[in-house]
């Protein structure tokens, strides 16, 4: 597996033309045997690192050196779930500080709303000080036109100047579950933060 940089054009800038090695990410041995895989470049971008409610607040973003995503079909208990791992590296105290930001703006009473969904930070200090839980809640209509509705759960954490956010993101319109990426936050931050 090859990751590649994550590269998104707009009024905040690209990202960095750095790539990062495949070993900050977590590997089969840690999610039951499945392989990551680098995703299209569409897929998950509203969490490639989430920006919810973006309306000029993220000033971190100048400070990324490299970032990169994977996607893991993760098994569970008779099925499987899509888990979407994405690692940053910041310079100085961007790690940080993007932390501050991602919970002014998801952490505000009853959560923000933006073209992804409503975003609500569920819980703080989940891994690590700063780290959050966040629900992320869709609304759309199902195949046939009815009125339907999924929740993805995410850790973003910190591990010196890395930033990883861990996702887990249902199955097609089925939700994801806060268990499976608290599970699985502690060895993706060891992983993270084998980088120096």
């Amino acid at each position: 597996m090859s990751v590649i940089p994550d590269k998104k054009p707009g009024a905040f800038g690209s990202s960095p033309d750095a790539a990062l090695p495949e070993s900050v990410f977590l590997p089969p041995e840690d999610v039951g045997g499945a392989q990551p895989r680098h995703p299209d470049d569409e897929f998950g971008r509203y969490l490639r690192p989430p920006m919810p409610c973006r309306d000029g607040r993220y000033a971190s973003r100048l400070l990324r050196r490299a970032e990169g995503t994977v996607l893991i079909d993760y098994p569970v208990a008779g099925f499987h779930t899509t888990l979407l791992e994405h690692v940053t590296r910041y310079r100085g105290a961007g790690a940080a500080a993007y932390l501050r930001e991602l919970r002014l703006a998801a952490g505000r009473d009853g959560g923000c709303t933006d073209d992804a969904g409503l975003w609500t930070v569920e819980e703080t200090g989940i891994a690590g000080p700063r780290s959050l839980l966040i629900r992320l809640h869709e609304e759309f209509e199902d195949p046939s036109g009815q009125p339907a509705s999924k929740d993805s759960y995410l850790i973003a954490a910190r591990t010196g100047q890395m930033v990883v956010v861990l996702a887990d993101l249902g199955w097609e319109m089925g939700s994801g579950r806060a268990d499976t990426v608290r599970d699985l936050v502690d060895a993706a931050l060891r992983r993270a933060g084998t980088l120096r």
